[in-house]
């Protein structure tokens, strides 16, 4: 884990983070899809990365799980946690796996750059990598959160224009897409969605 240690600010609230080796650090998209968060009472995030977007759930009064793939991003947000007098665990599990309960609110920033199927092979390529088309990881994770949702919860996620998303939303034509952030590239824009209309499942 890197020794250098640095600070995000988001509105009023400050946060301490560790860049860690081999963890994706907060980036635009990051950024972006932490402040179009509108918080709730218990909150999921699938992919904590570095955990910015955990933290910051919890410092505005959410009670926070979080998981990631990767055992070296557990252990940054776990840290990153303590860095911020936090209480948040972070689980290693891939999407729902290790994942128990109920959630107002579930956040994925999902790897959502396309490409050929031997990309998928390449060292740390699950930090970007959604598939052909970008967008395989999103569907796995929108077909799976109405397990995991309480009744009227949603689920925020950042898409690329890069990828298609109308076909996204033809697919998913019962759920609710919501633009509530974008941000402007020279080669790309993306955007946040909130998205609603999960049938609630009661077990």
């Amino acid at each position: 884990m890197s020794e250098l240690n640095t600070e995000i600010r988001l509105g009023n609230l400050r946060i301490k983070l560790r860049k860690c080796d081999g963890v994706y650090f907060p980036s635009d998209d990051s950024i972006l899809l932490a402040t179009s968060i509108k918080p709730t009472d218990t909150m999921l995030e699938i992919g904590c990365g570095s955990g910015l977007i955990s933290i910051y759930m919890a410092m505005s009064g959410a009670t926070v799980q979080c998981s990631d793939i990767d055992p070296r991003a557990v252990a940054c947000t776990n840290y990153n946690a303590q860095l911020n007098d936090l209480d948040i665990r972070a689980v290693e599990g891939d999407m729902f796996n290790a994942i128990s309960g109920k959630f107002s609110t579930i956040v994925f920033n999902p790897p959502y750059l396309s490409g050929e199927d031997a990309e998928a092979d390449i060292e740390d390529s699950k930090q970007w990598y959604g598939g052909k088309d970008g967008l395989s990881v999103t569907r796995t994770f929108l077909e799976q959160c109405n397990k995991y949702l309480k009744k009227n919860g949603t689920a925020y996620i950042i898409l690329s224009s890069l990828t298609d998303i109308q076909s996204l939303k033809e697919q998913f034509q019962d759920l609710s897409f919501t633009v509530v952030g974008e941000r402007s590239f020279f080669f790309e824009r993306i955007y946040c969605f909130c998205v609603s209309g999960f049938v609630y499942d009661e077990k």
